[in-house]
């Protein structure tokens, strides 16, 4: 084999890369944000403590501080709905909700409650006129963009988020509840989610057409594919919990957790992974947004936004370990095997090009993209960390410059 000069190669999804993983943006302010919502991959808002509301028109790539009146009425601000470029909603506590009709230049107060402690934790608008604001037990429904408002009674004390289909039909979730409604929020039964009595507290609803899934601080992840006519425990005997959880499609999505810790699913929820984040922030993750399945963009306390163009990257540690160029392409059996969470795979490539190790079950589904990398000539190991896998046969598939190679491995935990 011929000789060559190599430097240490280290593909470490640990460390920042631009073109793979969630990459900080600058916000401009260092309070907590609370809700972030961009309407494509250009323009988006975020809202937070002290009034703050920012808006980006490139993606995030600059911020812009958009001064309003909360701070003279409620402060700390819970949710953004933008609808358009020009109409965008904001809530807060004592039920303030402001709006623009004009992109942030001015601002109206459509409802304000000086005596009263809770507030308006999140909005949903169907369009630009009809429209639902959540609070505690209490829910305001629109059909003029907030004009005028109705109220109805909600039945649960602490509530969180809400999401409507159609006008008729439409759910909110609170501490260890989602509610529905099948006549546009004027009354609510609860659809009794199986969390054996404990109070998770159900911040985020993740929504995929009929499917339906949310996560407590400490729970396992729950879903329904029937728009909550019934529910199951998909992660059974896995406390995954989480802050925020937010779904692309029916099969890809996220939750975001305490210390920066970012969760990702892509066959509906049975099984999740730890994305690459930013190693030196601390900040629990309180929302997540995508503009479609690739671009996305989650809000951390003290200001932080982090955004990703790739739907960011599994933690996963890749190695050059051979100095020369070697004359065959080789994918080798992991050990050990069978294992117990983790197990090393070794693998040689022979031209420079694109590589992608994925898993997959039995049944042929792909259930998790270890790397999707750029690579030179060499010899490479990885450690791979199978997570919350449940015990199985599953395959390994390493593909590239127009070689595919399988082998099979065994988890038993």
């Amino acid at each position: 084999m011929k000789k060559v000069i190599y430097l240490f190669i280290l593909i470490n999804i640990i460390s920042l890369q631009a073109d793979a993983q969630w990459i900080a943006q600058n916000s401009g302010t260092n309070q907590n944000l609370y809700d972030i919502e961009f309407l494509n991959d250009k323009t988006g808002w975020a809202v937070g403590d002290a009034g703050v509301v920012i808006k980006t028109t490139d993606g995030g790539t600059t911020w812009i501080n958009i001064p309003n009146p909360s701070p003279m009425y409620s402060p700390n601000l819970w949710s953004v709905l933008p609808i358009d470029s020009s109409i965008v909603f904001v809530t807060s506590g004592k039920d303030l909700i402001m709006k623009t009709l004009n992109g942030g230049l001015n601002w109206q107060i459509l409802n304000y409650c000086p005596s009263c402690n809770s507030g308006m934790k999140r909005a949903f608008f169907l369009n630009q006129d009809t429209g639902w604001f959540l609070g505690a037990n209490k829910v305001f429904r629109t059909y003029d963009g907030g004009n005028s408002l109705d109220s109805f009674y909600a039945p649960w004390f602490t509530n969180y988020d809400i999401y409507f289909k159609d006008i008729n039909n439409g759910l909110f979730c609170g501490d260890g509840r989602v509610f529905k409604s099948n006549n546009g929020g004027e009354s609510w039964f609860d659809t009794n989610v199986p969390v054996g009595g404990t109070f998770y507290m159900f911040q985020d609803l993740g929504v995929s057409n009929n499917n339906v899934w949310v996560v407590g601080s400490s729970s396992p992840v729950f879903r329904s594919t029937d728009f909550c006519e019934s529910w199951e425990i998909i992660t059974s005997g896995q406390q995954i919990g989480g802050y925020t959880i937010h779904f692309v499609n029916d099969n890809t999505g996220y939750v975001g957790r305490s210390l920066n810790n970012l969760i990702k699913t892509t066959n509906g929820g049975y099984n999740w992974y730890q994305q690459q984040t930013d190693p030196n922030s601390l900040a629990f993750i309180s929302s997540i947004a995508f503009s479609n399945d690739t671009i996305g963009w989650y809000a951390c306390a003290v200001g932080r936004i982090y955004n990703t163009t790739t739907g960011g990257q599994w933690i996963t540690n890749i190695s050059s370990i051979e100095l020369e160029i070697p004359n065959s392409f080789r994918l080798d059996q992991n050990f050990p095997n069978p294992f117990n969470s983790q197990t090393k795979i070794n693998f040689t490539i022979t031209n420079a090009g694109n590589y992608i190790l994925e898993i997959y079950d039995t049944r042929g589904n792909r259930i998790q993209e270890i790397f999707n990398e750029s690579l030179d000539p060499g010899r490479y190991n990885l450690i791979y960390n199978a997570g919350t896998l449940s015990s199985g046969i599953y395959f390994y598939k390493l593909t590239g410059a127009d070689i595919t190679e399988t082998r099979r491995m065994i988890l038993l935990k």
